[in-house]
């Protein structure tokens, strides 16, 4: 019968550290030389070759098709780095049970990638065609988070179970952890600024847009310039407040795809109806005047001119009313939004890892001071209910929301945090 091994000890820089029963450090040794160390330097390289791509998806889908292609090239890079040379430093198991843990959950997680991402990245030659350009932007949005996510989760794992992790694994682990915490602070304060912001707008200036858009309503009536002043307010504030808001939070790296999409529909359709309603009320108000200035000597030219002010006046008012609905229910639409992104921002939030109840920002401290929610209620409806409460509060009304924002939002809350 063999004698049991002996413990034994490896040199970590100025630290012995012990091996795991049965594992000697000649056979750890030789592990370390054939497989791990080659697996790091991969994962490494494979990292910093991806950080080249760090632009926002904002970025990625209006940057210039040079810029697309240097991205792309980079992304197909990484992918082929994973395929040769990674994925056969996954097959060979280890002699350290919690490494080889590690090792395999690393190649599920491979096939998984390989599966979903790597093999719809394929599809598309290296040289971009034309008609294949908007495909590949949204493609690259959607990839390159997903690949970020499997090397930095492996890569973490397969080093913490490293023997040497206790003293050197912070040369890996720490490369991208700062940004990665201050992208999601940043993006988080962002919006939380966009939230109040919103509400501001929600319980003061739309209903100076409410009250204009419910007289047109009973008397179809251009409205004078006395009673036009508060809308037009309204729109300084929508067109140089709220859009560049939406414009600077689009550009942040740290906003993901799906959340982005209804974002900037909203960020175009929203000052665009602006300046559409605008623009209609000033040349409807030049036709009225027109319309009022000319000449009329009998009573057939009088009639005539009542019957056109009042048609004017009718089309011109019915139009406004129509670009005003369509304004309010944007503006309703990102009331309720907004608050549910929040939501799941802060729930994926990597600073609320390790932050306790009593470091969290006072946003949090003053959202904790709620009812809590029905525990057989999913967190994110819950969340939904309360903004919309809190929404009603201020006396807009909130009669639809966008349906695929919330899905989107709600499946952001699901996954784990990723920048891009």
């Amino acid at each position: 019968m063999a004698e049991p091994l002996p413990k034994q000890y490896i040199q970590v820089g100025e630290h012995q550290v012990s091996l795991p029963p049965g594992v000697s450090v000649v056979s750890w040794s030789l592990e370390k030389v054939r497989t791990q160390n080659p697996r790091i330097r991969v994962y490494l390289g494979s990292l910093r070759l991806l950080d080249q791509t760090n632009e926002s998806n904002y970025a990625i889908l209006h940057c210039s098709p040079g810029r697309l292609l240097q991205i792309w090239r980079r992304v197909r890079r990484v992918c082929q780095i994973i395929q040769t040379r990674l994925a056969p430093t996954l097959n060979e198991p280890s002699l350290i049970p919690a490494l080889d843990t590690a090792r395999r959950n690393a190649e599920l997680s491979y096939f998984a990638l390989n599966n979903t991402v790597i093999c719809r990245l394929e599809q598309y030659p290296y040289r971009i065609a034309e008609d294949d350009i908007t495909a590949v932007r949204r493609l690259l949005c959607r990839s390159i988070g997903r690949i970020y996510e499997f090397l930095r989760d492996t890569f973490g794992e397969i080093v913490a179970c490293d023997p040497r992790s206790l003293h050197d694994s912070d040369y890996y682990l720490s490369k991208r952890f700062p940004q990665d915490i201050e992208e999601a602070e940043w993006l988080y304060a962002s919006v939380d600024k966009l939230n109040d912001y919103m509400r501001e707008i929600g319980s003061v200036l739309m209903r100076d847009l409410q009250e204009v858009a419910a007289r047109l309503s009973d008397e179809p009536h251009l409205p004078t310039q006395a009673s036009w002043h508060k809308v037009e307010h309204f729109l300084d504030e929508v067109i140089d407040g709220l859009s560049p808001k939406l414009k600077e939070v689009l550009a942040m790296t740290g906003i993901r795809y799906d959340e982005m999409e209804p974002l900037d529909e909203y960020a175009f359709k929203v000052p665009h109806n602006c300046y559409l309603l605008r623009e209609t009320y000033a040349l409807g108000r030049r036709s009225i005047d027109q319309l009022m200035a000319r000449p009329v000597e009998t009573l057939d030219e009088r009639t005539r001119r009542i019957v056109d002010l009042l048609a004017s006046h009718h089309v011109i008012s019915d139009f406004l009313l129509e670009v005003m609905t369509r304004i309010e229910h944007s503006i309703e639409d990102l009331l309720a939004y907004v608050p549910i992104w929040l939501n799941a921002i802060e729930g994926r939030r990597a600073l609320m890892l390790t932050k306790s109840p009593g470091e969290l920002p006072q946003r949090a401290t003053r959202a904790s001071r709620q009812e809590p929610p029905d525990k057989s209620e999913h967190p994110l409806a819950a969340a939904r209910t309360a903004a919309l409460g809190n929404i009603s509060k201020t006396g807009v009304t909130v009669p639809r929301a966008t349906r695929a924002a919330t899905r989107s939002v709600q499946a952001g809350a699901r996954s784990p945090v990723a920048s891009g």
